[in-house]
């Protein structure tokens, strides 16, 4: 096998396991327990040591050593090619990032005063969460258990980006990765990237973390893959447009952006998924290459409700003043036409632009829901991985007096263009 005592020892290097200990099948997630800085470092080395370029969107082929050995013959053997495939390659997908020399940290008290100046300078006074505004505000939702956030700092003391673990869907172990900012003067450095492997490496030790990156441009795309996340949604005009790369101080209440949902899991579990028929190659789809600490039981779903109430709970409020909804089902009954029917006049009629609804892929009867949400004009959006305690969440969505501007939609991954096309062919 090409160089496979090399790469055995570059692994070994960056990853602190002895080379004795590894073999062509070990996998760098689940043996090794790599974390994304270790692996951007090894990574770097390889490109060294092997004289190629690895794009970011092949970091997911780092699977085993076995893996490894083959990209790196593959490579090897294109070298002639090499000058094409990078001027084919997207032209942000390939920027450098430059060292910050910042420093990241949990908010304390003390730090929240830079908070404010800090989301000031990139979004002006129109940002959702508004309690970022105010010091003592946020600092309660940071004492309450609501929001984990950290920020980075400059070696003036300037806050130069921040990011939040948010408490968001029915699951107490799952928690959405948010209010990721980074000031004008810092892109294209590597705060985006310490401040998202800092949540997604140090945070969480079970259940998962959510994120959403704008479609506006793909450097955000970008850094979650790098920090291990794995594409499994597309959420639909998502938030009003703050401009390119959400550098604009004023909101554009006209244009919105999507976004693209990416998760990290942690901790083994074992979930039931119920396959409505409609959806069944999509959903094994978008949670096929999630790491195989979720054990996933697939059954085909029943289209007949029980005689129950349908109970539902409307997710994190302070969105609504964005005209973004997100409804989670609990319970689904054989009202459940009755209630879609209701949720959708309510949206029609209270300036809703974009609605998205969360449906229990271990409800045996899911199946009803699916066809009262598609009687209803609402379309298939992707999965969210354990968005209940003992369940994973397929995205139906539902668009108000707007549409996507697929053209100026930009997705980075090949996994995250491919569930688009499953929602453009069902809209």
């Amino acid at each position: 096998m090409y160089e496979l005592d090399k790469i055995i020892g570059l692994v070994s290097k960056y990853s602190g396991t002895l080379a004795s200990e590894i073999n062509e099948d070990t996998n760098l997630l689940h043996d090794l327990r790599m974390e994304s800085m270790g692996f951007i470092d090894m990574v770097c080395a390889f490109e060294e040591t092997f004289s190629f370029k690895i794009p970011e969107r092949d970091f997911r082929k780092f699977i085993t050593i076995k893996k490894i050995c083959t990209y790196v013959e593959s490579k090897v053997a294109n070298k002639a090619e090499k000058v094409t495939e990078i001027n084919e390659s997207d032209d942000d997908g390939e920027l450098p990032l430059v060292k910050s020399r910042c420093v990241v940290s949990p908010i304390t008290k003390k730090l929240t005063a830079k908070v404010p100046a800090l989301v000031t300078s990139i979004y002006g006074k129109g940002y959702a969460s508004e309690y970022l505004y105010n010091p003592d505000e946020f600092w309660a939702k940071i004492e309450s258990g609501e929001v984990y956030p950290y920020i980075a700092v400059n070696t003036d003391g300037k806050a130069t980006g921040m990011i939040s673990l948010i408490k968001l869907s029915p699951n107490p172990n799952a928690f959405e990765l948010g209010q990721l900012m980074v000031t004008p003067d810092y892109r294209g450095t590597d705060v985006a990237k310490l401040l998202i492997s800092c949540l997604s490496n140090q945070e969480l030790k079970g259940g998962v973390i959510y994120s959403e990156s704008i479609t506006s441009h793909k450097y955000s795309q970008r850094s979650c893959i790098a920090g291990g996340f794995i594409d499994t949604a597309l959420k639909l005009n998502l938030a009003h447009s703050h401009g390119e790369g959400h550098g604009e101080t004023t909101q554009n209440l006209d244009e919105r952006i999507s976004c693209v949902c990416s998760c990290i899991e942690r901790g083994e579990a074992t979930l039931w998924c119920y396959l409505p028929s409609e959806y069944k190659s999509q959903i094994e789809f978008a949670v096929s290459d999630l790491p195989l600490v979720t054990t996933r039981i697939f059954r085909n779903a029943s289209d007949t409700a029980p005689n129950n109430p349908t109970t539902y709970e409307v997710n994190d409020s302070e969105l609504i003043s964005t005209q973004y909804v997100v409804i989670t089902f609990l319970e689904v009954g054989a009202d459940i036409n009755d209630v879609v029917k209701q949720i959708d006049k309510e949206a029609s009629s209270n300036g809703t632009k974009s609605l998205a609804i969360n449906v229990p892929l271990s409800c045996p009867h899911n199946g009803a829901t699916i066809k009262a949400l598609k009687a209803h004009g609402f379309y298939y959006g992707g999965v969210m991985p354990r968005w209940y305690p003992d369940s994973d969440g397929l995205v139906m969505q539902k668009l108000y007096g707007n549409q996507v501007d697929w053209e100026s939609t930009k997705l980075f991954s090949d996994k995250i263009q491919a569930i688009a096309e499953s929602i453009k062919n069902d809209q």
